[in-house]
């Protein structure tokens, strides 16, 4: 196998940034706009863990007002609109229907000031203003819903992120057209901190040591596929490890014996679709909001059990037996001594460590708010390394143009004319639109080469075989799990891609030369790899619900 990491040993860089989540690569392609050497290095792939595992949304937090975190609805809001605006491909509306019920905790006042405090603190708004319905429209817009002791439910938008693992690579692809070297399946194995060579031939700057500019931080990298093994010099080290922020800490032996962070789980599951909108209702268990979301196919559930799913909407009948699959994602919340998980602030903190601070630590990371993160934390990059420089991210586009501001890609796109000449149904020219934006046509171009890139990968998806190409030509795509799970959805849809892997992966292998033992290994890796959304069907503790605090300790 080629050396992925040849040329890269010795190497200088003002930023390396460690983790390949949404945080990481907001971070990395901010450093590398305003003009920062950067590295990016993640461990598995891009978007392998948190970020693939959330609850789809893109929203300002409506519960975090009950804990009068006003300063974080406020920046969720005002990020969400942005979102909206530079990856409109990715990003939609959603409505959300919050059902009350007679005695609950949130009764329809209270829904009514939380809501129209969400209105009052959203900047620049598009979609229509909050308000409350009846209980007869209530149950005409979600008939499923359980009637008794409905008083009425609040109607508001937040916002779907169809692909969050489609956000993150197009921040990958972002940074690295902008210069920055980005590497899956790259584990940092020892991180130093030392004086630079150079130093020891240079009269000694207490000053400028004290002030960061006299040490560097040497790297160790191993290629997770190759094997091989690179050294690279950091003038920064941003850690955006998400849950592993405290084992890269001890690596790089900044923790001091503290730790940093506090990891929860949220365990979501995949129903038949029972709604149109949103839910957002309260368990009567123990009053904690859980969400029921039209995803794709789906009732996305999350974080709760199958129970409270029925006793909320009981005419649908749920099944335990139709469950698609599960997921559990780890978030990364600041540690704060004493207190419980639901009252730690989702607000994100970048933690400045080492002699000098040069070692940057992320924690309390929030989807949502990933970009004005990687904005503090480049602010402060750009202060250590003595180069300020002005943040972009808030105007250039993330649908492949990078362009200040953009037009939704549906509007400008033409889908008759394009399946046309295409030869494509309309339904896969959507779906090259949801998932490329801007890109799409490069993909029709590769589609366009032969009559067998034209044809669907799965017959359950819409996908052609021509995106597995340009997936493995421009997207950083090594295994047949990056394809199936992160660049495309035929991995997380009904079919879970047990149709097609095989094919799949025997066209990869034809593409990148693998031998029969490597074809195997990847089918293997892949059916491991969504068999962990099957594990509750073999009488396993608990994917159906959250994680008591006992538990989490």
């Amino acid at each position: 196998m080629q050396d992925r990491l040849q040329g890269l040993d010795g190497q200088p860089f003002d930023v390396v940034v460690i983790g390949g989540g949404m945080a990481g690569a907001g971070i990395a392609r901010d450093a590398a706009i305003r003009g920062h050497r950067t590295l990016l290095l993640e461990r598995k792939d891009f978007a392998f863990g948190t970020t693939s595992r959330s609850s789809k949304l893109i929203h300002g937090g409506l519960r975090y007002l009950e804990l009068f975190d006003f300063g974080l609805v406020r920046e969720s809001l005002r990020e969400r609109e942005r979102l909206q605006r530079l990856a409109p491909h990715l990003v939609r509306p959603l409505p959300f229907i919050v059902p009350v019920y007679r005695g609950a905790k949130r009764g329809l006042v209270t829904v009514r000031v939380g809501m129209k405090l969400y209105d009052l603190l959203t900047p620049e708004k598009r979609t229509e203003p909050y308000r409350t319905m009846s209980r007869e429209e209530t149950q005409r817009r979600e008939p499923h819903l359980e009637p008794r002791d409905l008083l009425g439910a609040g109607f508001y938008f937040d916002d779907l992120l169809l692909l969050p693992e489609r956000l993150c690579l197009e921040n990958i692809l972002s940074a690295r057209r902008w210069g920055a070297l980005v590497f899956n399946y790259a584990e940092v194995t020892a991180i130093q901190s030392r004086e630079p060579r150079a130093a020891s031939r240079e009269p000694r700057a207490p000053a400028r040591r004290a002030s960061g500019e006299r040490r560097e931080w040497e790297i160790e990298i191993r290629d997770g596929l190759g094997g091989g093994v690179a050294r690279v010099k950091a003038r920064v080290v941003v850690n955006a490890a998400g849950p592993c922020v405290d084992r890269v800490r001890r690596l790089a032996g900044v923790d001091q014996g503290r730790r940093c962070l506090r990891t929860t789980k949220g365990i979501h599951l995949l129903l038949p679709r029972i709604t149109d909108h949103a839910v957002y209702i309260a368990a009567k268990r123990d009053e904690r909001m859980f969400f029921v979301i039209p995803w794709r196919g789906f009732s996305l559930v999350g974080t709760t059990d199958i129970q409270e799913t029925q006793r909320v909407f009981p005419t649908a009948r749920v099944r335990e037996d139709e469950i698609a699959y599960t997921y559990a994602g780890v978030r990364p919340l600041a540690f704060e001594e004493g207190r419980a998980a639901s009252a730690v602030s989702r607000e994100h903190k970048v933690i400045p460590e080492g002699e000098t601070g040069t070692f940057l630590s992320i924690t309390g990371t929030k989807l949502t708010c990933y970009r004005s993160l990687a904005e503090e934390a480049v602010d402060r990059v750009g202060r250590v390394l003595g180069r300020p420089v002005s943040c972009r991210t808030h105007r250039l586009a993330l649908d492949g143009s990078d362009g200040d501001g953009t037009v939704e890609v549906r509007l400008w796109a033409d889908v008759a004319d394009a399946s046309r000449r295409s030869g494509l149904d309309p339904e896969q020219i959507q779906n090259l639109l949801a998932i490329y934006g801007r890109r799409s046509p490069a993909v029709l171009e590769i589609a366009a080469r032969a009559p067998e890139l034209r044809e669907r990968l799965c017959k359950q998806n819409p996908d052609i075989r021509g995106q597995l190409l340009y997936a493995l030509e421009h997207e950083l795509t090594e295994t047949l799990s990056d394809f199936l799970l992160r660049r495309t959805g035929i991995g997380t849809s009904a079919c879970m891609g047990l149709d097609c892997c095989r094919q799949i992966a025997a066209w990869m292998g034809e593409i990148r030369g693998w031998d029969a033992r490597r074809v195997d290994g990847e089918i293997e890796a892949f059916l491991d790899e969504i068999a962990l959304g099957q594990r509750f069907r073999e009488g396993l503790r608990g994917p159906h619900r959250e994680e008591t605090a006992d538990e989490r300790k």
